[in-house]
């Protein structure tokens, strides 16, 4: 079975954008929904560098490390060799068998 080959830079920016509405409704969530509003912020503070309040500042850092995480992710995806090269599928990784 043949594929087309990976597109590292389109394949990140579709997780990235993917992490990136994660983070907003999770953002949102804190607003929406305050319950246990402080292990929610613990929680942010102890996955986004820099993190300290529900403000303008805090969503800003949120999102772009959100998006960030988006091509580290890929980029390890790639490194493990789970992505398609030369046109042939690896497997369980990319196509479910």
């Amino acid at each position: 079975m043949t594929h087309a080959k990976c597109n590292y830079w389109k394949c990140s920016n579709a997780i990235g954008l993917f992490l990136v509405i994660l983070f907003v409704l999770c953002f949102a969530w804190y607003f929406i929904r305050p319950v246990e509003q402080e292990l929610h912020l613990q929680l942010f503070r102890m996955s986004i560098v820099g993190f300290e309040e529900m403000n303008a500042i805090g969503f800003i850092l949120g999102a772009i490390q959100s998006y960030i995480l988006g091509y580290l992710g890929v980029g390890i995806w790639t490194l493990v060799g789970c992505c398609m090269k030369s046109g042939e599928s690896h497997g369980s990784c990319c196509d479910g068998k």
